[in-house]
């Protein structure tokens, strides 16, 4: 018996005693415990009995024994690895879940009731924020949650002065945008009676302006539940170069191939969404790519929608702050897994 052989029997028998450890913990489903037993057994028996490969060297060309084990090894490797990225992606979704509790503990319970409420995420914008804020203030709007996603500058010491008039959460650690919308929203199930929430970034991109169109079609039409601001429905000029545009092309492509939902502009963090929307709109994607899943749950669950044209300020502080296109086509990648795969 060679080296090989030797191998090969003392994995398949690793890889049997496995599975029955798998299902007596109950650490994977039906579908892992019977891969595991069937790569363990397909070991023991194609290495203990070669000759029963003959079969797969007429139907694949194999040229040994060992090929087929070989190959069937690299399978295994690749779904093991594909395992173990699930069980990460549940290790850090458990990880912003216990976040996002102590942020909704430890503040003092200011109940909301009003007919909107804007939901400002900031991650180090100390720079930024209060005049964000303040914007909003000057247009007569009160009702401000602004979610501190674990910022490391003086965001904290600037946000004391605004402790009684607005609510502001503290991630004890970066979780991203997602994370902190999502503390928000479950913030306003708990403690709020409102009409409409307001997605509103806090790096001064968004106009408060605009607000008003989105308020005029909120009249006219009723029957839509959430409002997706666009900076691609006007003839205005926008201070973006060229790569940058055909990124967010690229991303109404994506987005309509994956999730059949057709947009003129798909990663606009400036959204107008009816509160009862927010019992189904619960995010789960770790990381930036948010956006995507957003619209997947509008698409899935047929949420009604509607884009309002809005306009983005793109200052040399917010394009510092872009993501950089390799990390674009990164988040598509990482929808994909999620939509598919997690």
């Amino acid at each position: 018996m060679s080296v090989l052989q030797i191998f090969f029997i003392v994995s398949g028998l690793i890889i049997f005693i496995s599975a029955f450890d798998i299902a007596k913990r109950q650490k994977f489903n039906a579908l892992h415990f019977f891969v595991f037993l069937m790569v363990g057994s397909g070991l023991l028996l194609f290495t203990i009995f070669p000759k029963t490969l003959e079969i797969l060297w007429s139907i694949f060309g194999l040229q040994r024994w060992a090929d087929a084990l070989v190959y069937g090894s690299i399978i295994f490797i690749f779904y093991f690895i594909l395992l173990l990225l699930r069980k990460t992606e549940d290790n850090l979704t458990d990880v912003t879940y216990l976040v996002r509790e102590i942020a909704l503990e430890n503040r003092n319970i200011r109940f909301l009731k009003s007919r909107e409420v804007f939901i400002i995420p900031s991650y180090n914008e100390w720079a930024i924020l209060i005049k964000t804020i303040e914007s909003i203030y000057k247009k007569g709007y009160k009702n401000i949650i602004v979610v501190d996603d674990g910022s490391r500058d003086n965001t904290q010491e600037l946000l004391a002065k605004y402790s009684k008039k607005i609510v502001i959460l503290k991630h004890l650690k970066n979780r991203w945008q997602w994370a902190s919308l999502e503390t928000g929203f479950e913030y306003i199930r708990r403690y709020s009676t409102v009409d409409y929430v307001i997605s509103f970034d806090a790096d001064g991109q968004h106009d408060i302006d605009d607000l008003k169109t989105f308020e005029k079609h909120l009249k006219t039409y009723p029957d839509i539940d959430v409002f997706l601001g666009s900076r691609f429905l006007w003839d205005g000029i926008w201070n973006i170069p060229f790569s940058r545009k055909c990124i967010l092309k690229l991303g109404i492509m994506f987005t309509f191939f994956l999730s059949k939902i057709r947009l003129s502009d798909t990663h606009n963090g400036f959204r107008v969404i009816k509160r009862p929307v927010l019992d189904d709109l619960h995010i789960s994607i770790d990381g930036m790519w948010h956006a995507s899943e957003i619209l997947d749950i509008i698409a899935t669950k047929k949420i009604a929608f509607r884009e309002v044209p809005v306009t983005i300020n793109y200052t040399e502080y917010s394009k510092a702050k872009w993501q950089s296109s390799g990390n674009a086509l990164n988040i598509g990648l990482r929808f994909i897994w999620s939509k598919f795969f997690k």
